[in-house]
């Protein structure tokens, strides 16, 4: 229990951009566990939104997306051994974030087929849910500066072209989003 609260004040420091991925411990078992935990956390969100039956197959396309571009850049820096602790850093703030972003999702219940039908608080909080990805990018490229040693504006133009292959990959593989 003291490693998952350790790893919880690191996961919320990382999120705060106080910390960097290098304070994540170096364990490939808490890696594939919040690779698990990530994904089973998307197909719990899917379920709770009344999402479509390609939910399992789009979390493991994100996450694949993700963790491959993570370790390429990486590789292009000769910083692989930076790569499972960067990656976990990755994994532990999606999953926090995301836990934000459920009561969101869950209180602005399903959007309606007509965008001019939105209510006020549907409005209110899909501006609060896209602070949060907002924060979420903005927490992935503090996570990927750290770890590639680069500019935070370099870092934060490779996290939103990771944004941009899944949703381009998205749209090939499942259609209209």
């Amino acid at each position: 229990m003291d490693t998952l609260s350790n790893l919880v004040r690191v996961a919320v420091d990382l999120c705060r951009l106080r910390r960097g991925p290098q304070d994540v411990p170096h364990s490939p078992n808490l890696f594939g566990a919040l690779i698990v935990a990530s994904v089973v956390l998307d197909l719990l969100v899917g379920h709770l939104l009344g999402d479509g039956a390609d939910v399992l197959p789009r979390s493991l396309l994100s996450t694949a997306i993700v963790l491959a571009l993570c370790w390429i850049a990486l590789a292009i820096r000769r910083l692989r051994n930076r790569y499972v602790q960067t990656a976990t850093a990755l994994l532990a703030c999606g999953v926090l974030l995301s836990l934000l972003q459920v009561p969101l999702a869950w209180l602005a219940g399903p959007p309606p087929a007509d965008a001019n039908a939105l209510g006020g608080l549907q409005i209110a909080l899909g501006w609060l849910a896209l602070a949060v990805f907002v924060w979420q990018l903005a927490v992935d490229a503090h996570i990927m500066r750290h770890a590639i040693e680069s500019s935070w504006g370099l870092a934060f133009a490779l996290v939103v072209s990771w944004v941009l292959a899944y949703w381009a990959l998205e749209r090939l593989l499942f259609g209209a989003v």
